[in-house]
């Protein structure tokens, strides 16, 4: 499985599992999903002080690398990951963000239909961010993620859908 396809499965999963402990869970069906994710990004997203460490050479190319990146436009791709009650109802984890990061979750809407919250991280990579997530149906969702830093922006739009009850070998 490429990393693309592990993004995709992470951020459904933790669309769905991040929800803060007071919130409703959104009214969708357990079972397996397919998600397409769709981002964009704009800038380096990397920390100076990691460049810095960087060989010139070795951050030459990587400076290419996301330029070419992001020349290239928007970049789609679709996944299919298991969605269980446990989470669905688990609230966000502390070791789920960065370990030299300390976030702070602030909800903006929680209801059976809609999430979304605020989140706000500091330490050697600072962002800012809104996450929300609609249930169009309890078969359809749909999802963005605006994320910003010193460094660039990360947008992603997610449309899923339930396939089946039985994920089979899908986690």
């Amino acid at each position: 499985m490429n990393n693309k396809h592990v993004l995709t499965g992470v951020l459904f999963t933790l669309l769905l599992s991040t929800l803060p402990v007071h919130a409703d869970p959104l009214d969708v069906k357990l079972g397996l999903w397919e998600t397409t994710a769709t981002t964009q990004m704009n800038g380096m997203l990397m920390p100076e002080s990691v460049l810095k460490e960087m060989p010139p050479e070795q951050r030459a190319r990587l400076e290419a690398a996301m330029k070419k990146r992001q020349a290239q436009g928007p970049q789609s791709h679709t996944d299919k990951t298991c969605l269980t009650q446990e989470k669905l109802s688990r609230p966000f984890d502390k070791q789920d963000d960065e370990k030299d990061e300390k976030c702070t979750h602030t909800t903006l809407t929680a209801t059976r239909t809609v999430q979304e919250y605020k989140i706000q991280c500091t330490g050697s990579n600072p962002h800012t961010g809104v996450m929300r997530i609609e249930a169009l149906s309890r078969e359809r969702v749909k999802s963005t993620i605006k994320m910003n830093s010193t460094h660039g922006a990360v947008n992603v739009e997610m449309n899923g859908h339930w396939l089946a009850a039985d994920c089979g070998k899908v986690n």
